[in-house]
């Protein structure tokens, strides 16, 4: 059984108790906002509008590792049509892991890189039954490129006030390793809701589900190595043309290792994956 003081349980008690709270209170959603920190919505910049995005992010934990990550996310965004939306950033991860075993070297990873994003609306929660678009990223890096597709829905409720948001996406990933190019992807299913408690606050949770595979998904055979599930709550401010989103989840003890590969899975921990990550997002009208 789980420890009750543990880091997995406190964070589930904060999305409890950001439930409760959203709940006791209405307010009406904005028109562009995009209230979590893993997650994409279906609301886009009206046409003709940009935006300037930074977004943190820090990762830790891993089973008998040492490890943490930091990635960083710099966004202009731009409204081509209602309907259209495109961005362009530059990135920067880095990340450290080192064995428990004293003697055991550590080893230190270093990425930089730019990113497109298109995303397609065909459909708004605002005028259709639901939200439904499309979205594209290519991604370039030292050593590194990738190419990933979501297929993004929406459905509000309550006057627009809480938004459920359903992500699935699909990354494949070339990395060069001594020369030869490793061919790994990623399937992704996410959920997330979120409501404005006031005109400027929203507050909700997000659930991911993340599986990974040696191949590629999308551009040839894949098979399943691993899979592990995080949950934790989200707060939004937003307010004369700026937005603060906080988020912050754990992984949940609830993993299984479909390669069946000796020590992926960890007291039901995916041992690879982080087991606390967080992240702080800034963003401001131009």
């Amino acid at each position: 059984m789980s420890d009750k003081h543990s880091p997995t349980w406190h964070v589930i008690r904060l999305a409890c108790m950001a439930a409760i709270v959203a709940m006791a209170a209405g307010g009406a959603a904005l028109a562009d906002d995009r209230p979590f920190i893993t997650l994409y919505t279906t609301d886009l910049l009206p046409a003709h509008e940009s935006e300037l995005e930074q977004t943190f992010r820090w990762a830790s934990g891993h089973a008998h590792e040492s490890f943490n990550e930091f990635i960083s996310n710099s966004e202009f965004e731009y409204g081509i049509t209602d309907n259209l939306q495109g961005e362009l950033y530059l990135n920067y991860e880095w990340s450290r892991t080192h064995p428990h075993d004293p003697l055991a070297p550590a080893e230190s990873e270093n990425l930089t890189g730019v990113s497109g994003e298109l995303i397609w609306r065909v459909m708004s929660p605002y005028s259709d039954p639901f939200g439904l678009a499309f979205y594209v990223e290519p991604s370039v890096f030292n050593g590194q490129h990738g190419l990933e597709f979501k297929v993004i829905g929406q459905k509000n409720f309550l006057d627009d006030a809480l938004r459920a948001v359903v992500n699935v996406n699909f990354e494949d990933t070339w990395s060069k390793d001594a020369g030869a190019w490793t061919k790994e992807s990623a399937l992704e299913f996410d959920f997330g809701l979120a409501y404005n408690v006031t005109p400027h606050w929203a507050i909700g949770g997000e659930f991911d589900n993340e599986r990974d595979f040696d191949g590629l998904i999308l551009g040839g055979p894949a098979t399943e190595s691993a899979d592990a599930y995080f949950l934790g709550p989200t707060v939004q401010y937003a307010a004369e043309g700026y937005r603060f989103v906080f988020g912050a989840q754990v992984q949940l003890p609830i993993a299984t290792n479909p390669g069946g590969t000796p020590g992926a899975v960890v007291d039901g921990f995916t041992a690879d994956a982080e087991h606390f990550r967080m992240g702080v997002r800034i963003a401001k009208e131009l």
